[in-house]
């Protein structure tokens, strides 16, 4: 089963996950093809004799009857049964394997089974489709609301993300992805969330929630309680994390290092994250402790930096030196206990 949306209004508010665009404000209804009368008999041609066959006239083709609804009435759109055999500019295609839903009373539309969404390269695949409709001050319909249940996944030319539930807001602009084993995948990162992934398109920012987790190619990875993922279009138009913002129980792991801090900000190009707030810096049993560090994951340098808002603040390390640098513990006395010069037992 499938079905296609269209614009109908000058401005039609768009989704993307990286890419993903909708744009869907009305739903697609078709006048039917008129048919005229069949005459109810034929009358004698004057000339032919009575009981001779008169030729009837051929009829012209019929047209297509034209939709004869106006601008902007709900459900309706101004164009013809032909028109609708090829997909208009902005349009966005569903398909589903079971069912395709109307409810009225609820201005909602639902498709079941494998539902696929289509827009240029952008594809969401789900179980579940709900689109929601509200009316708009000019009475007619518009698009609000997209949820999508069940095996969510939203794809563009450079990521992937997967969820189990996902939902559309139009107002501001935001997909919010939910369910077990949250994550996005892009060339080069993959990001990780326990609670939610949002992608707020107009900030062109991935914000995750809860454990989020974002490890590069490189093999840099940043933990936090809340991940947002600073995006920028590169050379080719795709969209690319630049920067990443950490907050709340930062963790930053290199192959020498573990720095521990309230908040953070790494750099995607150069590889440098900056942590501030009670920073801890751990390598084996040392420890340095500070309000900020910096940590190239590039050079594999780890640098704790004073806090640069207290006069006078001061780094302070706690370092464990190896056992040989340690002086060496006394032995201990033989069993039996230890004889004194002259062979008399010691007391």
């Amino acid at each position: 089963m499938s079905i296609r949306f269209t614009k109908t209004v000058p401005a039609v508010r768009t989704l993307m996950l990286s890419g993903l665009a909708v744009a869907a404000t009305a739903l697609v209804a078709l006048a039917p093809s008129s048919r005229a009368e069949e005459a109810a008999g034929a009358k004698p041609v004057a000339g032919k004799p009575a009981g001779e066959k008169v030729a009837k006239a051929k009829k012209p083709a019929a047209q297509p009857a034209q939709n004869t609804a106006v601008p902007g009435e709900p459900g309706l759109l101004p164009f013809t049964p032909a028109e609708v055999t090829a997909s208009p500019p902005g349009a966005i295609d569903i398909t589903s394997d079971e069912t395709m839903e109307w409810h009225n009373d609820q201005l909602a539309a639902v498709a079941r089974g494998h539902v696929i969404v289509t827009r240029g390269e952008d594809t969401l695949h789900c179980d579940t489709l709900v689109v929601y409709y509200r009316k708009a001050n000019d009475g007619s319909t518009e698009m609000y609301r997209m949820a999508a249940d069940g095996q969510v996944v939203m794809t563009s030319p450079s990521q992937q993300a997967y969820g189990d539930h996902s939902v559309y807001d139009v107002d501001q602009d935001v997909t919010v992805l939910t369910g077990d084993h949250l994550h996005l995948v892009t060339r080069s990162d993959t990001v990780y969330a326990r609670d939610t992934l949002e992608y707020w398109r107009q900030q062109q920012l991935l914000v995750a929630r809860g454990n989020a987790i974002a490890i590069n190619d490189k093999g840099d990875r940043i933990r936090a309680d809340v991940l947002v993922g600073i995006m920028e279009e590169n050379a080719t138009k795709q969209l690319e994390m630049t920067r990443m913002d950490a907050k709340g129980n930062v963790l930053i792991v290199t192959p020498k290092d573990i720095a521990r801090g309230t908040e953070g900000t790494y750099n995607v190009k150069t590889r440098i994250a900056i942590l501030t707030g009670d920073v801890k810096l751990t390598q084996g049993q040392n420890q340095v402790n500070g309000h900020r560090a910096e940590v190239n994951n590039a050079t594999g340098v780890s640098r704790m930096l004073p806090d640069e808002t207290v006069k006078g603040g001061r780094v302070h390390s706690v370092l464990i030196p190896k056992k040989s640098d340690q002086p060496a513990a006394p032995a201990a006395p033989p069993a039996g206990g230890a004889k004194t010069p002259g062979g008399g037992a010691q007391p």
